[in-house]
């Protein structure tokens, strides 16, 4: 997003967002937990890469404790979801619509709840001996839980958009205020020397995202949908990959398909001698029906700077030994 006129035009509804937010984080009591909670967030309405960048954490701290008495969970607020104080996710058993689709992806990497309140669901976790950390997807802007550990995961490309608030912009902060609570920064893609800038008092962790099945797609010509705040983002990385993208069809951002959409997507598709491409976001939210016919492109977070992630982890749960 860039600065125009109508991103002008909606700074006094951005001035009220900020008085708004501060008003609540005033007011708002921070709680701790008796287990360490580190928080994964962005500063910006979607798009930065967050769930690949939880997935891939969640899997480093298996490197790090691979021991089967080591064991953490995920907690999410869920998204769209069916208003269950606290649910425990089991896959086969829940479907995206009622919990949300990040946390069907992150549940098969570790035991995953949905709570609409983070600290009741921490508090929940907090009474399972066997879990030892709680991961927190998203809840930067959520000072009522506190977090030992601070990760901003930053998009290359995206950035910080024009920098301006909801819903002038893409912020769901001030940088300053969100630089400030972060004590690491995950970068996914090559930063330019004015991100760098912004960023150069922080730890930073270089990260990769990369496809892992792009040969199931070799020489077939596509239509992609999907429905993400940034949906170029998806598009670009299937020209970037050398795939034949010809058609795009975009959605609103969480969009929750009916059997409608795909239906038409589909017949649009055979019509036009098409295969239908979307993202494991996306597809996660289909019914099965649909999951058998359409594909995904899967993708997963590569750190480059895996040795300084792991101490930085190392320092928050190396007391649990």
């Amino acid at each position: 997003m860039e600065r125009n006129l109508i991103s002008f035009a909606l700074l006094p509804l951005s001035a009220v967002y900020f008085l708004v937010s501060s008003l609540v984080k005033i007011l708002r009591k921070t709680e701790k937990i008796s287990k360490p909670v580190i928080c994964i967030g962005n500063l910006i309405a979607g798009g930065s890469g967050k769930t690949p960048a939880a997935i891939a954490l969640g899997k480093v701290l298996r490197e790090i404790a691979p021991d089967q008495k080591f064991q953490f969970a995920f907690l999410s607020r869920g998204y769209m979801g069916d208003g269950s104080k606290f649910v425990a996710l089991h896959e086969g058993k829940h479907v995206a619509k009622n919990v949300g689709d990040e946390p069907m992806l992150l549940v098969k990497t570790a035991p995953t709840f949905v709570a609409k309140d983070r600290v009741f669901g921490a508090k929940q976790i907090e009474n399972i001996d066997k879990i030892k950390l709680v991961v927190l997807d998203d809840g930067m802007q959520n000072n009522s839980l506190y977090k030992d550990l601070v990760i901003l995961v930053v998009d290359a490309k995206i950035a910080f958009g024009n920098q301006f608030l909801i819903p002038a912009g893409p912020m769901r902060e001030t940088l300053t205020s969100g630089l400030k609570k972060a004590d690491l920064v995950i970068v996914i893609g090559e930063p330019n020397k004015d991100l760098l800038q912004k960023l150069s008092d922080k730890k930073i962790v270089r990260a990769l995202l990369k496809p892992t099945n792009l040969e199931s797609f070799r020489g077939d010509k596509l239509m992609a949908f999907c429905g993400l705040a940034y949906p170029q983002k998806f598009f670009s990385l299937l020209r970037d990959s050398d795939l034949l993208l010809c058609e795009e069809k975009s959605f609103p951002d969480h969009y929750s398909y009916k059997e409608q959409d795909l239906e038409i997507l589909s017949s649009e598709a055979k019509q036009k001698d098409l295969k239908l491409i979307t993202t494991k976001k996306d597809w996660v939210k289909f019914p099965k029906k649909y999951q058998e016919q359409i594909a995904y492109l899967d993708v997963e977070l590569e750190f480059l700077d895996k040795d300084l992630l792991k101490k930085e982890l190392g320092k928050i749960i190396n007391y649990e030994f």
